[in-house]
């Protein structure tokens, strides 16, 4: 049983909104129902949901308009549910901020576990934004903001982070780095890693500050937790 996961479910089809609406609070979620974005844009003022399963074709304002504009709420996850198969539509579906696109007829277990993985990331965003912390995935070389934006790494920018992560005071001397990630340090190296520095604060700009700070005779300092 999911518990406090809250689902707006945005469906012209009253009779599969319904359905799909019971199974779902029969897994302990909260749901609410409507059948246009008109009326779920006065709901999202005053309420919260954790994530939206929302239909393409609907009276007024498609689904896809609907997921342009909701998907820049970080608090939010996204999954379309619709009859249209086609690859183009599955790519403006995504396009368009959805984080799952599934076809009609859907299975509901599987939905329902979509559903509390969504959910869970919606967790993870809030909790590290209250922290103040990114979150370093060495198992595929991702980074997480405290805003929750994920962010591919390459093998040596991953090095580089994790190398700083693990010093207590989260920096690391230009030697280190250069060793630990090429092999060496000189002339060659030390122009590298200066790209590889200028490439990651690119990657992980913030409207702030650089998060990769530069200490003079010590090497570079990331200034948030990891």
């Amino acid at each position: 049983m999911q518990k406090n996961i809250h689902v707006v479910i945005v469906e012209d089809n009253i009779d599969l909104a319904e359905e799909l609406g019971f199974y779902l609070q029969h897994q302990g979620m909260n749901v609410t129902i409507f059948q246009s974005g008109k009326r779920l844009d006065g709901w999202l003022n005053q309420n919260k949901c954790d994530v939206l399963i929302l239909d393409l074709t609907l009276p007024g304002e498609d689904g896809l308009s609907i997921a342009k504009r909701l998907s820049l709420h970080n608090d939010l996850r996204i999954i379309m549910l619709t009859s249209r198969v086609m690859r183009d539509d599955r790519i403006a579906g995504y396009d368009a901020g959805a984080d799952v696109y599934l076809n009609k007829p859907v299975d509901f277990e599987e939905l329902s576990s979509i559903v509390c993985r969504l959910a869970k990331r919606v967790v993870d965003v809030e909790t590290l934004e209250e922290n103040n912390t990114w979150k370093l995935n060495s198992e595929i070389f991702l980074i997480t903001s405290p805003n929750g934006k994920e962010i591919e790494l390459t093998t040596n920018e991953h090095i580089f982070l994790k190398l700083l992560s693990q010093n207590e005071e989260h920096y690391a001397t230009r030697v280190a780095l250069e060793e630990k990630i090429w092999g060496c340090s000189d002339i060659y190296t030390s122009r590298r890693l200066d790209v590889l520095v200028s490439r990651l604060r690119t990657k992980l700009q913030n409207q702030d500050s650089l998060v990769i700070q530069t200490h003079w005779r010590k090497g570079y300092c990331f200034i948030q937790q990891i």
